[in-house]
């Protein structure tokens, strides 16, 4: 491991905010190509943990464009009933309720987001989610993949 990837590993473990390092994913990138993209099932694909401690969170980037002018990558978000996440985001990011629900909150308003439901969480901003039960959803950023 890296002195930089030890010395986020820390932060991470010092804090309760989470840092997009803190997770590594492989999804399809679309980079160069002027064909679509699929990813069958998503939906049901396994999520790997984020690997928080006490933080029952979830997350599999699915699909990139690769472009690194105007990146938009889209992913799958599991959260169960545990301790909350909560996440400041370095990106532009949403996200669409697909099964479940989730309460969001930047501090100011908290929201609860169920099937159909749409979230944006603007760059800078830091949202703290929890769930009754769970919570399933489809993100989508404009970053590269983590």
């Amino acid at each position: 491991m890296s002195n930089k990837a030890k010395m986020l590993s820390l932060a991470l473990l010092a804090s309760a905010l989470v840092s997009p390092a803190a997770f590594s994913h492989d999804p399809a990138v679309l980079q160069g190509s002027k064909t679509l993209g699929y990813v069958k099932g998503a939906q049901k694909m396994k999520i790997p943990s984020m690997n928080l401690p006490g933080v029952n969170a979830y997350f599999q980037d699915v699909i990139s464009t690769g472009n690194k002018k105007a990146p938009i990558t889209c992913g799958m978000f599991r959260l169960e009933k545990g301790k909350e996440l909560v996440y400041t985001y370095d990106y532009d990011d949403t996200k669409i309720v697909l099964e479940g629900s989730f309460y969001f909150s930047d501090g100011k308003t908290k929201v609860k987001g169920e099937p159909g439901d749409v979230v944006a969480f603007p760059k800078g901003s830091t949202i703290t989610f929890t769930t009754d039960n769970y919570g399933l959803g489809f993100a989508c950023g404009q970053r590269n993949p983590f």
